[in-house]
């Protein structure tokens, strides 16, 4: 069963998010997040891409969806819309947090949402499962930390 997630953007204008499928546990797409997207250029490029697979270290060029050996290769992300051709799998435009995490869990039923904000990812886990975080957003290097 796949861990699926959102990974966000908050800023000035609202929340930008999008569906992460699959490897959305903190080993995987938390530690992608936080070493390979610290930028706010490289979050913006990968929401451009709108819902993905699987994130990797590297947003990639156009490949066949199936050619998983391809993608594991060059470490890149797999997009719905990119590399599948689907359609409406563009980034949400939501208000702020609450219209973020009532998406994520109601529209999405994910299991964790990464938000990108003042320069830093935070993440926040529905089932509670990350150290002591009472249901709330905390900063991923500590997330990271707190597991290990």
């Amino acid at each position: 069963m796949a861990t699926r997630a959102i990974i966000a953007k908050l800023d000035d204008k609202g929340v930008q998010a999008i569906y992460s499928h699959s490897d959305n546990y903190l080993e995987h797409t938390g530690k992608i997040l936080d070493q390979h997207y610290v930028n706010e250029d490289k979050v913006d490029e990968l929401l451009t891409h709108g819902d993905v697979s699987i994130i990797n270290e590297n947003i990639g060029v156009k490949l066949d969806f199936n050619d998983y050996k391809s993608f594991h290769e060059n470490k890149q992300c797999r997009f719905y819309m990119r590399d599948r051709g689907e359609k409406y799998k563009h980034a949400e435009q939501l208000k702020d947090e609450n219209a973020l995490l009532k998406y994520a869990f109601e529209t999405c039923d994910v299991d964790l949402v990464y938000m990108f904000a003042y320069g830093s990812w935070y993440v926040y886990d529905n089932a509670n499962g990350i150290g002591n975080s009472s249901y709330q957003f905390i900063e991923l290097e500590e997330a990271l930390f707190t597991t290990h």
